[in-house]
C-alpha cells in the first residue's frame, strides 16, 4: 500500500479537504482564481483557505480585470521559508 504524501501537514497525494485540493491545485497549475474553485471543487469561500494557507505557503494575490470584470488571482510561489 502507497503510503500519503504531506506537505506542512497537507495531504498531497490523496487530498480530501477544500485547503487540500486548493494546495494541489497550486501546486500543479500554480494559479487559482474564485471562478477556477467554483467550476473545479464546488468551493465558493477560496479567500478564507487562501487566508489559512498563507500560514505555510507564499502565496500572492494579484487583482485581474478581464473584460471590465475585476477579480483576484492566487499565485503560489513556495513555502516560507
Amino acid at each position: 500500500m502507497k503510503k500519503d504524501k504531506f506537505l506542512n501537514g497537507y495531504n498531497i497525494s490523496n487530498p480530501k479537504t477544500q485547503a487540500e485540493k486548493v494546495l494541489v491545485h497550486l501546486l500543479k497549475k500554480k494559479a487559482i482564481t474564485s471562478w477556477d474553485a467554483i467550476e473545479t471543487f464546488r468551493i465558493t469561500r477560496l479567500s478564507a483557505i487562501i487566508f489559512n494557507l498563507r500560514c505555510h505557503f507564499n502565496i500572492e494575490s494579484i487583482d485581474t480585470t478581464i473584460n471590465n470584470k475585476h477579480f483576484t488571482t492566487y499565485v503560489y510561489r513556495g513555502e516560507m521559508s
